[in-house]
């Protein structure tokens, strides 16, 4: 029988007290997807430049719970071939339909598409050589965090700024957050490895803002970094960066004040993808490898508290690898290891970017779900992999 979730509010156990690992006590009760084929609702049937449909449902980096029913919000971001092709920004709205004892597979359909546009509604844009706004364009747009606000309006992160704006539910910009100044690539470029090279301080190359919370009251933002900034980083000989700390940053809401904490990476191959808060403190986040299929090796949710963390001096860089005495990084634990051998999801059809995570509703025996999403790159022969557990 499927579960009717008419009424039913996020509760994101913020009265709970510590927030402890589940992994033992996690079930996966619903797996679905959604063909690379797929088609969305915005009615742009022309293709794009390197023939991707324009309409063609994918590259999911963020999700989150519409608190009504069994709705979710999924967004998508820059478009394929890494903003190359002019893809226009947008969200979907989703039904994700699953039994709470995971007697069927989750029945995933989509609802609406709504296009993305600034204050004077022109289009935001994934194409990564628009630099600024245009006549009929906002400027270049990589979306990859999206959270639901208490006055029902949605934050979305940008990786490509870094910037955290807010939207109307009709995908119009409403107000834009500052950022510091040290967190951007002061010299844009159209690709990874012309940007890296033309900045040494700043977000690294698509590695920016990629995951964003909302603390349950509202009051407070918290923008994860994919990796380290470049300040932060050490150097390949072919210039791509890497380290092992990556900054979270806490942003009021309401003054716009930020402050800043260090996330250390597991292994400095890893990637971070998204967080969510928990209660004001507590926050799941997504870290993962860029392995696909049997070469996976690590693709965990983890449990992060910020209670112990040091709130650092963000102007300043940071080490490469180990930190000094006087500095803290957040403290972490295994939540759910994706690749435990009771959730069957190794092998072949293992993705290599998870990235939307999202509590969705309680169920009926008190059990919170959780969903997790799939980011296939709008790859045609990829589906879209959605995940319900429940604890």
């Amino acid at each position: 029988m499927r579960l009717n979730f008419a009424g039913w509010i996020v509760i994101c156990l913020c009265g709970f007290g510590a927030y402890q690992p589940a992994s033992a006590d996690v079930k996966l009760i619903g797996r679905g997807r959604l063909a690379g084929t797929a088609i969305d609702r915005s009615g742009q049937s022309e293709s794009l430049i390197n023939g991707t449909p324009h309409n063609r449902f994918g590259g999911i980096s963020a999700l989150e719970y519409a608190g009504d029913k069994n709705r979710f919000f999924a967004l998508a971001d820059r478009g394929p071939d890494d903003g190359a092709t002019g893809y226009q920004c947008r969200l979907h709205e989703l039904n994700i339909d699953f039994n709470q004892s995971g007697a069927w597979s989750a029945e995933i359909s989509i609802v609406s598409t709504t296009l993305l546009s600034d204050a004077s509604g022109r289009p935001f844009t994934g194409n990564a050589t628009i630099y600024a706004p245009t006549d009929k364009l906002a400027g270049r747009f990589d979306p990859e965090g999206i959270r639901l606000s208490k006055n029902n309006t949605l934050l979305i992160s940008d990786e490509y700024g870094p910037h955290v704006l807010e939207f109307s539910l009709s995908g119009k910009e409403q107000r834009r957050f500052p950022l510091p100044a040290y967190f951007s690539a002061l010299h844009p470029g159209d690709s990874k490895s012309v940007e890296n090279k033309l900045n040494r301080s700043g977000r690294s190359s698509n590695r920016g803002l990629e995951g964003l919370a909302l603390t349950p009251d509202g009051l407070f933002a918290y923008g994860i970094f994919q990796g380290p900034l470049l300040q932060d980083a050490a150097r390949t000989k072919k210039g791509k960066p890497f380290g092992k700390n990556c900054r979270i940053v806490k942003l009021d809401t309401h003054t716009g004040e930020t402050w800043e904490y260090v996330y250390q990476l597991d292994n400095i191959d890893n990637g971070l993808n998204e967080i969510m808060a928990v209660n004001d403190h507590q926050f799941l986040v997504i870290e993962r490898d860029g392995e696909t299929g049997d070469e996976a090796k690590f693709k965990r949710i983890m449990q992060i508290d910020l209670a112990t963390a040091t709130a650092i001096d963000g102007s300043k860089a940071l080490p490469k690898n180990d930190l000094p005495s006087n500095i803290t990084p957040v403290a972490k634990t295994v939540f759910i290891d994706l690749l435990a051998p009771q959730f069957g999801l190794t092998g072949s059809s293992m993705p290599k970017k998870i990235e939307g995570l999202s509590h969705g509703p309680r169920l009926d025996d008190g059990r919170q779900t959780l969903v997790i999403a799939s980011d296939n790159d709008f790859q045609a022969k990829v589906p879209t992999l959605f995940w319900v557990f429940a604890y």
